[in-house]
């Protein structure tokens, strides 16, 4: 797969401190893992380290991986600034066992990170990859943005507004894709240029993941619209699978 993240990595937390992960998602992440009694715990698609840092401060074991060399060179200067040491492997998450020989009583992949994955083929062989990672009474969790209610939201979207950035999402979308164009302007006296980063992700929604779950051997399939745990729905902001 193509590094989609090459460049806009190292921007990429123009979205906010890592710190800001916090509150609701917090709060939904310690009382699952405790409720599973989950020690040990993998991000898989762990970017700029945001989770990482999360979840260490829960001490739990953690381990993060990406498919992106420039986000984990990000995540480890993120973690290190911040005096977390967390081990990170470069890895395909359709291929986990490649690299990653140990089992996990939790497996994370987050913030919209397998709709990356384009075919049927390759999002079973995704998740058949997670489920052979996992303890036998391991959990999976996926979370993204892409739901229903937010498809239907108008095109054009700005997501960051300061007096020295802007970001800007411009959306389009078929049955099938959706196409995020993240337009990026920094404009201050220290720094003035534009940039544009094109992100494409498969539409999966709840029923579609009921199905590639299922076929990849999962079992008791959550699917949250919050992190309060409410059940999904088509006015739902948020789409959280919970599988074991």
């Amino acid at each position: 797969m193509e590094d989609r993240y090459q460049s806009f990595a190292y921007d990429y937390d123009e979205f906010g401190s890592i710190e800001d992960y916090l509150g609701a998602e917090r709060l939904f992440f310690q009382q699952l893992f405790s409720e599973r009694d989950a020690k040990t715990v993998l991000d898989c698609a762990c970017g700029t380290g945001q989770h990482l840092f999360m979840f260490s401060e829960m001490n739990l074991e953690v381990v993060g991986s990406d498919y992106s060399k420039a986000m984990l060179e990000v995540a480890e200067k993120n973690l290190t600034e911040r005096g977390i040491t967390v081990p990170l492997h470069q890895c395909d998450f359709r291929y986990l066992e490649e690299v990653h020989k140990e089992k996990f009583d939790a497996i994370a992949c987050l913030t919209t990170a397998l709709p990356h994955l384009h075919s049927e083929q390759d999002l079973v062989t995704a998740l058949k990859s997670m489920k052979a990672r996992l303890n036998s009474e391991g959990i999976l969790v996926l979370t993204q943005g892409t739901t229903h209610h937010n498809l239907a939201l108008p095109a054009i979207e700005v997501v960051v507004n300061r007096l020295d950035f802007s970001r800007v999402f411009v959306k389009e979308q078929d049955e099938e894709f959706q196409t995020i164009h993240v337009l990026d302007m920094y404009h201050s006296t220290e720094r003035m240029e534009n940039n544009q980063y094109d992100i494409v992700y498969k539409i999966i929604l709840d029923e579609d993941y009921r199905r590639l779950l299922t076929e990849a051997g999962f079992e008791n399939i959550e699917i949250y619209g919050d992190y309060d745990k409410n059940a999904y729905d088509k006015e739902s902001k948020r789409l959280i699978v919970v599988a074991q």
